[in-house]
């Protein structure tokens, strides 16, 4: 229709008023514009960024009506340019093709299966396909022609059906157009042929010259899909061969415990271990005031099918996967290994999984977390964070059960109802992820501090802070000296160390006692190690007679949360060395005392004043700057390490 001579056609929106923008759209309007359901135009424009979150999300729903038209075989593979565009790499890819050997469609199907909501799985939704917008909805996201290719057993030629959203007209009455006899593309036959395959029946999916693909090289798209389809369909591969530019898509179970599956490990070999289960059978009913409320049943089969009150029933399945320690790591750099790989996985699985008839929906990350929630008896989750990384969780349903999970018409998303966390929450599974981020908190920090004791021994030669001690008394022309008040147990010190040596060494005790000297003015200050959970942060001895001796708590938090983390830090050996640096400087002066209340009122301090005050605040510390991702685990109070088992109807089984 001519714009020319509307009143607003050329001004800009913001420049109108709501009623005089009404007004421009209107204006646009033909003068038999009947008043569709839907402004095709627009509506398609809205439908191409609908909320499929990659090319993977989108091509699942290919790949799902490929299985309900019962294939066995499904094959995805790439078309390159002929014709380089500007800009365009050789190895880029300009269209897409799913391949399957289903039983293909009749013309007038094929037709009809490239308009929303032509679906024919409505009244039998057991599978996974029934809401009728995979094929049109996905392949727009992607891609403005969609072409279909499909034959069915004994049919004589390939049906050509398809939809190309650059012809769409703004107004009036839009139509699939005819189907057509065709040949498959030349790329398609091309794979066809190399890989030995023919097509006697079945349906092609071609996303022509697509615009809003994930990846625009075979490569990076190969890895994406394969990746996506492994988690995705992880229980129906031993069912449907799924290849992707010819690798075959293998399961991938993002809690590691199915055998077989890609980055499994048999628990005894360090693999994971299911820490809980469920099975719960549930009704979706009225109640007796007419409200739709969802209770757990002793037994699905006892239910009366014909109740007119009961609009679903089925069963729950809940599993819960813990991780050891190292099996599922961050790289650094390049993924090379298995547990660099199951920690990619884990990335984007961190959270609690549905999976509906053997198909995964979506991960959800987010539970209900306010007081209010806790309050409508919604259940005390843990806020997901790193630790979720280490331990799964995951839900299966049947399609009977779809309106308690929310299942959205792209099949992506789960909404689930408050009674669905009501039921989990009474079931204990909330208070079971309670238990696995703590599980983790406390194996974490235990390794944390293992490692760090472990590179907290005493050097064999003169550290850099020890020689750097010992110049300063050079300097200063003033070198430690053993107080008199100290002197008899320093004697009976160095004559102790003498014997230990002269047995050990096998030597005369006059040769062991001038080793220790000799070892007392070479080294005249020396940084050791002990452990005593609740000992001092660090204590000073004369050693050798009359070596500087700074014996570091390794028990202490001021060792766990400062100390330690220097050992194991880039570059944190000079702040390490300087530190030492300050507690020999303290030792020194503690040791050079000569008035024994003096001395007694600086060991009081160092053990039970400065000592219980850095634990205390050292710990605090370690709190409220934790990582954000690490700092939520809940505390488990000694339930860590209890693994449940729970069956059908029953309550929580004894702990194993």
């Amino acid at each position: 229709m001519p714009t020319q001579g509307l009143p607003f056609e050329s001004t800009s929106d913001r420049l109108l008023t709501e009623v005089e923008r009404q007004q421009k759209y209107l204006d646009r309007l033909p003068s038999n514009y009947a008043f569709p359901l839907f402004n095709a135009s627009q509506a398609l424009e809205s439908q191409r960024r609908s909320g499929y979150r990659s090319s993977a999300s989108a091509a699942r729903e290919i790949v799902d009506n490929a299985m309900e038209a019962g294939a066995n075989r499904i094959d995805i593979c790439f078309g390159r340019p002929k014709q380089l565009k500007a800009h365009q790499r050789a190895e880029s890819i300009s269209a897409v093709a799913f391949i399957d050997n289903g039983s293909g469609m009749i013309p007038r199907m094929a037709q009809y299966a490239l308009s929303w909501g032509s679906g024919t799985h409505f009244d039998d939704p057991a599978f996974i396909g029934k809401f009728g917008f995979g094929l049109p909805n996905a392949s727009i996201n992607q891609t403005r022609l969609v072409e279909v290719y499909t034959k069915t057993e004994g049919a004589k030629a390939i049906t050509k059906a398809w939809l190309d959203a650059r012809n769409v007209k703004d107004h009036g009455l839009q139509q699939i157009p005819e189907t057509v006899e065709a040949q498959l593309p030349e790329f398609v036959q091309t794979y066809l042929d190399k890989k030995g395959l023919a097509f006697n029946h079945g349906t092609v999916v071609v996303w022509v010259e697509p615009d809003r693909i994930s990846y625009r090289t075979p490569a990076l798209m190969r890895e994406h899909l394969v990746d996506d389809f492994g988690v995705t369909y992880r229980y129906l591969l031993d069912k449907v061969e799924l290849y992707v530019e010819g690798t075959r898509v293998e399961p991938v179970d993002p809690l590691f415990l199915t055998p077989g599956a890609r980055y499994f490990l048999e628990e005894d070999q360090g693999g994971a271990r299911m820490s809980a289960d469920w099975n719960i059978p549930v009704k979706w009913a009225r109640d007796e005031s007419g409200v739709l409320t969802l209770t757990k049943v002793a037994d699905v089969s006892e239910l009366d099918p014909s109740d007119p009150n009961l609009e679903a029933a089925g069963a729950i399945y809940v599993r819960v996967s813990r991780f050891p320690y190292g099996f599922a790591e961050h790289a650094t750099g390049k993924v090379e290994t298995p547990n660099h790989r199951r920690f990619e996985i884990r990335k984007t699985r961190r959270g609690m999984s549905f999976v509906r008839a053997g198909r995964e929906i979506e991960t959800v990350d987010v539970f209900p977390k306010s007081m209010r929630d806790q309050a409508k008896g919604l259940g005390d989750w843990p806020l997901l964070q790193s630790y979720a990384y280490h331990w799964g969780v995951e839900v299966r349903f049947d399609p009977t059960l779809d309106e308690i999970f929310g299942i959205t018409n792209d099949k992506q998303t789960v909404r689930p109802i408050e009674d669905l966390w009501r039921l989990f929450a009474s079931e204990d599974i909330d208070a079971q992820l309670g238990r696995e981020q703590a599980f983790q908190r406390k194996m974490r920090r235990d390794e944390r501090e293992r490692q760090q004791s472990g590179g907290a021994e005493k050097s064999a030669a003169p550290t850099v802070a020890e020689t750097a001690a010992a110049k300063a008394d050079t300097i200063a022309g003033q070198k430690p000296r053993v107080a008199d008040r100290a002197k008899a147990k320093a004697r009976d010190d160095f004559e102790a160390e003498s014997t230990r040596r002269s047995k050990v060494d096998d030597i005369s005790i006059e040769i062991a006692r001038k080793a220790v000297e000799d070892e007392a003015k070479r080294r005249p200050y020396v940084i050791d190690f002990f452990d005593e959970p609740r000992g001092p942060f660090y204590r000073p001895d004369w050693a050798n007679g009359g070596q500087v001796a700074v014996l570091i708590n390794r028990q202490h938090p001021f060792f766990q949360t400062l100390y330690g983390p220097l050992l194991h830090l880039a570059h944190g050996t000079q702040a390490k060395q300087a530190l030492d640096v300050l507690l020999i400087a303290l030792a020194r002066a503690e040791l050079s005392i000569e008035d024994d209340t003096c001395a007694a009122w600086y060991e009081t301090q160092r053990e039970r004043a400065w000592s219980p005050f850095m634990a205390d605040a050292y710990k605090m510390l370690q709190q409220s700057t934790a990582a954000v991702d690490e700092e939520t685990a809940e505390t488990g109070d000694g339930d860590d390490e209890v693994i449940v088992r729970r069956r059908s109807g029953a309550g929580p089984a004894a702990a194993e």
